[in-house]
């Protein structure tokens, strides 16, 4: 029994992302924190392996299974590794969870298979903390591990299923007309922004920071693209978790997608707004997700995929996820919101990050993460045509919100 290995039954939307894995569709995603000092390699090691106990999930590795592929946990340690390649552009199955550094830089990859931005976060959080501890405060405390396996294990797409009404979305999006770059590049411009002047902003339209930077992406997609003869669809994920209440470390969000017709015309950032407003208040809401959830499982519950052998599966699954998915969606926007850290460690952290995975049907998608006092807006861009992010903090700066801009092509 010693010996025995444990495993784990992936959730929906695991199973699909695990069986979609490409150079050009990772799945994979980064969040990163900016210190003051130079990373210490030995000192990060020992705060992942004092993780490995409150987090075994993460610590796993995919295998192919007859009909579904599946997680096994490991015996070896944590990967700690130098970031020496582009962002999120690697993902191995034996370690879906790598943690990076680089001069001042801590990050971690995670493929969606594991874990959502809300689940990755949560490591990430006790990660930072605990090096910061282990390096500036001294703390030998071990993370606390209580009731900590029936929430990791908890499939809540498979408990909240009803069968109810499909979800009706775009089913083909405007999708942007530019050409991709070569295999294994993704370029990143960061806009650091102060989360003040972004208040000031949004409270003149009496909405959140959150919508109104996504108002001004569907502004800057809409000037460009005016001629567009598609909806332009922004793919949202939403954090279930605080819908329904629950607790896990597994995938819990649900995309969904506000879209404006470019051929309607002009629309003022008030008016995007204005519609934003709306459109949220009626999708996010418990019964709106059922019928998400409802969607977003058919596949896999269907009778005949789930007795096809996992080595045909793996052939056309990418197929049913574009169906289902990216081809409703001109591009991404993720907003991970205030990543909040104790009082203590506020002052040892210079910046943050947040990637959102690469997509050769998405081509260029955005990421928010914020703390205190600055919003970190980062977009990740497939193809060597930078128009949309400059003209997004260029638009922001016309409104008196000024960016420190930070690429790495």
């Amino acid at each position: 029994m010693k010996n025995q290995k444990i495993w784990y039954k992936l959730d929906a939307f695991a199973k699909t992302y695990s069986s979609i894995i490409s150079e050009g569709r990772t799945t994979c995603f980064r969040l990163s924190v900016l210190l003051y000092e130079d990373i210490e390699v030995e000192i990060l090691k020992k705060a992942a392996e004092d993780l490995q106990k409150k987090y075994p999930f993460y610590n796993s590795e995919l295998k192919k299974g007859i009909f579904w592929n599946y997680l096994q946990q490991k015996n070896t340690p944590l990967q700690v590794v130098p970031e020496i390649a582009y962002p999120c552009t690697e993902i191995k199955k034996k370690n879906p969870l790598r943690i990076l550094y680089y001069k001042k830089k801590i990050s971690i990859e995670i493929a969606h298979f594991l874990t959502d931005g809300e689940g990755a976060a949560a490591f990430f959080r006790d990660l930072i903390e605990k090096y910061l501890d282990l390096k500036y405060f001294k703390s030998e405390e071990k993370l606390e591990n209580k009731e900590i396996k029936h929430i990791e294990y908890t499939d809540l797409y498979t408990k909240h299923m009803r069968k109810v009404n499909k979800e009706k979305t775009v089913k083909r999006a405007f999708h942007l007309p530019l050409k991709i770059l070569e295999k294994g590049q993704y370029h990143i411009t960061t806009g650091e922004i102060s989360v003040e002047d972004l208040k000031r902003e949004s409270g003149k339209y009496n909405t959140t920071v959150g919508k109104y930077l996504l108002a001004v992406y569907f502004k800057v997609l809409l000037e460009k693209y005016s001629y567009a003869k598609k909806e332009i669809v922004i793919g949202v994920p939403v954090d279930l978790r605080r819908i329904f209440m629950e607790e896990t470390y597994r995938n819990f969000f649900i995309n969904i997608t506000p879209s404006i017709d470019p051929s309607l015309g002009n629309f003022t950032l008030e008016e995007i707004i204005k519609y934003l407003d709306n459109y949220f208040k009626m999708k996010i809401t418990q019964k709106e997700f059922y019928k998400s959830i409802y969607k977003a499982m058919n596949p896999i519950r269907n009778m005949m995929i789930k007795v096809v052998p996992y080595i045909i599966k793996r052939i056309f699954f990418p197929f049913i996820f574009d169906y289902y998915g990216e081809r409703g969606y001109t591009t991404g926007f993720s907003n991970l919101g205030v990543f909040r850290l104790d009082e203590k460690y506020e002052e040892c952290i210079k910046g943050l990050r947040f990637l959102p995975p690469p997509s050769k049907r998405c081509k260029v998608k955005a990421g928010v993460i914020s703390d205190t006092e600055k919003a970190y807006v980062t977009f990740g861009n497939l193809t060597a045509n930078h128009e949309i992010e400059r003209d997004f903090f260029v638009y922001l700066r016309r409104r008196n919100i000024k960016s420190k801009v930070i690429t790495n092509y």
